[in-house]
């Protein structure tokens, strides 16, 4: 694993928790829904902006992927 493979793991592992408490989901339905929209591919994709956005902006953003592909966070 290189560099930027472990550091957008350990940005996955740290939003992680923070979209659960966001999003009053369990980490079951958290990993559901990541597994249905490919989220963490997502992040990955988004890793170098994502360094310079604040964590509501992130979480904002994921809200928006999700719902643009016709998912939902209630």
């Amino acid at each position: 694993m290189n560099t930027r493979e472990k550091e957008v793991l350990n940005m996955q592992l740290v939003l992680i928790p923070m979209l659960a408490e966001a999003w009053k989901y369990s980490y079951s339905e958290l990993s559901k829904l990541f597994r249905k929209y490919n989220v963490l591919s997502y992040i990955d994709t988004c890793y170098e902006s994502y360094n310079s956005t604040g964590n509501q902006g992130i979480i904002e953003d994921l809200k928006e992927y999700i719902e643009m592909q016709g998912g939902r966070i209630d």
